[in-house]
């Protein structure tokens, strides 16, 4: 050990700040795993959003979630009831008399948090001139995937990392409730997850090539599509659904996010756009599918064997990260809906023996 572990590994009490946003909350998982790998015996607490957080309940590597709940601007972040100040939590967390706290947000009110909390140890990325705020720092590497840049933040820490692979903990209950719910999941026919809404709205594929998808799909195998989402999307799914003309279950804001995973991991494949249900998905363990339009995939990529990840690398101006340079979003109006078929029967024909009916040897 160096001086730094060793007097890490001392450590009894520990807070990860990691609130806000499904994908970014899911893909700390490697980074908890490893933390209680090193501090087996410590009181380890996470600070997470109010909705987000719920996708690590069951989580073996934390002790207690304490939920931030100071915004109302994301849709799938939203808390219910009052919600609190920034001082309201600095206070709260205080009072836990913290030695160890890492930041896995990049803002500088995060790190502040940190530092209020009085923790000696406050590790965290060298980012919006947080140096001064933190006991140690590290350099953000936006090049890697986002669970890698996470591992950094222990590798700081001179904390060994061990593996990287995601995980996910549904319930035997919650497998009952959704087996209830939604009753359409005894189907012999293909479970199709298809998720096209997003919170931004440059990740969002065209409708009419979702139904070109869709439609083809449902041709070539006997097909049963699942649409999930918040309550806002529910219309864009009815009409999605009904412009395909197959069989459709709309389940857009009628599942929480716990129900939503448990029927994620029903699924034979699940085809999303860049969003958290694509990485909550993989973590459950069901091969995905991911299209990424204007972020990175090599930031992004939903991780695991079986998962493909669709982006068009003719295009030299993506990634643009929102940054755009174009008018009509080239990289997800002109991409072609049959290589998002041609991977769904890549996926089917790796699990269930279904020959790729399709004859296209596009690169994807």
């Amino acid at each position: 050990m160096t001086d730094l572990s060793l007097k890490l590994s001392q450590c009894k009490r520990v807070l990860v700040i990691r609130y806000r946003f499904i994908g970014d909350t899911i893909l700390s998982v490697p980074f908890l795993r490893n933390l209680r790998s090193f501090l087996p015996e410590a009181k380890i607490d996470m600070l997470v959003g109010p909705q987000s957080g719920e996708v690590l309940e069951g989580c073996p590597y934390v002790d207690q979630f304490i939920t931030f709940d100071t915004t109302r601007f994301h849709k799938y972040d939203s808390g219910q009831g009052k919600r609190r100040s920034f001082w309201h939590y600095a206070a709260q967390l205080r009072a836990q008399h913290y030695d160890l706290v890492f930041v896995l947000k990049r803002s500088w009110s995060s790190a502040a948090l940190a530092l209020l909390t009085g923790a000696r140890h406050r590790i965290g990325y060298a980012t919006e001139g947080r140096k001064l705020l933190l006991s140690r720092s590290v350099t953000w590497n936006n090049k890697i995937h986002e669970v890698e840049s996470t591992l950094d933040v222990l590798r700081a820490a001179d904390i060994p990392v061990s593996d990287k692979h995601l995980e996910a903990w549904v319930s035997a209950q919650e497998k009952e409730s959704i087996a209830l719910l939604v009753p359409e999941l005894k189907t012999p026919k293909k479970r199709i997850l298809i998720h096209a809404a997003a919170a931004h709205p440059d990740k969002m594929y065209p409708l009419d090539k979702w139904e070109q998808v869709i439609s083809s799909v449902a041709q070539k195998t006997d097909s049963l599509f699942f649409f999930t989402g918040a309550q806002q999307d529910s219309d864009l799914y009815e009409q999605l659904g009904k412009a395909s003309g197959t069989q459709f279950i709309n389940l857009a804001g009628r599942l929480t996010l716990r129900q939503s995973m448990a029927l994620y991991e029903q699924m034979d494949v699940c085809l999303c756009v860049d969003s958290g249900p694509a990485h909550l998905s993989a973590a459950v363990g069901t091969p995905t599918v991911t299209l990424f339009g204007p972020s990175d995939p090599q930031r992004w990529r939903p991780l695991g064997d079986g998962n493909i990840t669709l982006y068009d690398d003719s295009l030299s101006c993506r990634p643009c990260n929102y940054r755009k340079t174009c008018s009509n979003r080239e990289c997800l109006t002109d991409f072609s809906a049959q290589k998002i078929v041609q991977a769904c029967f890549e996926v089917l024909n790796a699990n269930d023996g279904i020959t790729n009916p399709l004859t296209s040897s596009s690169s994807l």
